[in-house]
């Protein structure tokens, strides 16, 4: 498939002339302070100034914006990246980092067979480019093709074994089930660094988390520990705490990390998660106020053309909100193949009332038995809903096995389900804080 190699995407457009570096320049917003990707960004954009018909400065500049994105997750970042590697390729048709960097924009919007083509241009150019296979298996992932996914990071380890390789393998080894190797593969990566700081400290948030769904809630703390010591502020890490200390019984820490993340401004994760807090704790003002603007974001992020769709349905299925917006918005992704987008689609079927197609979605996101609480849970509830008490019974118990405190809101949930469903006279085990 050729990209879509003539006129930037609508919000790029509006950002800026890919023929005029002025303009391009003049739209960038300032450069996050405080962080070794602003300075990295500042110094780019400085240099993309000082040389304005110079391809590598505008590719280095749309570099530089890519990794200040991994750092702070602003969604915006992607219209100014676009814009400076297409000008970069306007000066340089056979620019390599431009057209990786083109293919991680159409990769991030979720734009999946245009990011492909774009890497695939680039691979025409270099069959081993390490960056353009992470990419296209990136899309492979997203869209629920394992199997390709796997081919193309395999690839990409033989070429670059590194933390950027390994630590894309270990994700893909956790989604499809092999807990085991996915922890040795992202340690591995963690040993291993990377240029960027900020980068370790995803890797490090990546493993906690991996920890977190098994429970082990000390070494996913400890597995964070040297990226919390830096100061790191990377939304993922934070995010990251903030689970471990709610599921530790420490609410109070818990806000703190995720207020941590907002003081850079509006993120759906953190101002859902802080909402839970607030709801756990049984401060209904303080929690509608969070749940209210995460809708808020998402209408402003919508408006920009931005992919949050089934975080949002995923969202208001959680809370009960608005099930006809979740079930308009998840219908997008029906038939998708990636078991955790088939989670949410079932979970918010479930949540509509169609346990037919909820059971049909569940049974694709068990098909890799992912080592995910949640999931588990929610197949539980469907299955009590359908009447299957066995497999209800089941897969709860999974998930409190799993993860007793898998989630603030949820877990008492699944614990009050279980009760339900056990024969007279028994009952389940206390929801204990995990270990």
């Amino acid at each position: 498939p050729q990209p879509a190699a003539g006129p930037p995407s609508a919000a790029a457009s509006a950002t800026a002339s890919a023929t005029d570096p002025a303009a391009i320049l003049a739209a960038m917003p300032p450069a996050s302070p405080g962080t070794e990707s602003g300075r990295l960004r500042a110094a780019a954009q400085a240099k993309a100034a000082a040389v304005p018909d110079e391809s590598k400065a505008w590719s280095l500049l749309g570099d530089a914006l890519a990794q200040e994105f991994r750092d702070t997750a602003n969604e915006l970042l992607y219209d100014h990246a676009e814009a400076a590697f297409r000008r970069a390729l306007a000066l340089n048709s056979r620019s390599m980092e431009a057209l990786t960097g083109l293919a991680w924009v159409f990769g991030g919007r979720h734009e999946f067979p245009d990011s492909i083509a774009w890497a695939e241009k680039s691979l025409a150019l270099d069959p081993k480019a390490a960056a353009a296979l992470g990419i296209i298996g990136d899309a492979h992932l997203e869209l629920g093709q394992y199997d390709e996914a796997a081919d193309r990071y395999q690839q990409m380890m033989d070429a670059r074994p590194d933390l950027s390789s390994w630590s894309r393998g270990a994700h893909l080894l956790w989604i499809t089930g092999d807990k085991g190797k996915a922890l040795w593969l992202m340690e591995k990566a963690i040993h291993a660094g990377a240029p960027f700081a900020e980068n370790t400290a995803w890797c490090r948030a990546r493993l906690a988390m991996m920890l977190f769904h098994d429970g082990a809630l000390l070494p996913a703390e400890q597995a964070l520990a040297p990226a919390l010591k830096a100061g790191s502020r990377h939304p993922h890490v934070l995010l990251a705490a903030g689970h471990i200390a709610a599921a530790r019984g420490n609410p109070d820490g818990a806000a703190a990390h995720f207020r941590a993340i907002l003081e850079a401004g509006p993120h759906h994760d953190a101002l859902a998660a802080l909402g839970d807090v607030h709801a756990a704790k049984g401060e209904a003002a303080e929690a509608e106020k969070c749940y209210t603007a995460v809708e808020e974001l998402h209408a402003a992020h919508s408006s920009k053309g931005n992919h949050t769709h089934l975080a949002m349905a995923r969202f208001l299925a959680d809370h009960d909100r608005n099930l006809i917006e979740a079930l308009r918005l998840a219908e997008q992704a029906k038939l998708t193949k990636n078991v955790q987008e088939a989670d949410t689609i079932a979970w918010v079927f479930f949540k509509n009332n169609d346990l037919a197609r909820a059971k049909e979605a569940m049974k694709r996101a068990l098909k890799y038995n992912t080592p995910d609480a949640a999931m588990r849970y929610h197949a539980g509830m469907i299955a009590a809903a359908a009447g299957d008490r066995t497999a209800a019974r089941r897969r709860l118990s999974e998930a409190l096995s799993m993860n007793p405190s898998f989630d603030l809101l949820q877990a008492p949930v699944a614990l009050k389900t279980l009760n339900a469903l056990a024969p007279a006279g028994e009952t389940a085990a206390v929801n204990t804080p995990a270990k």
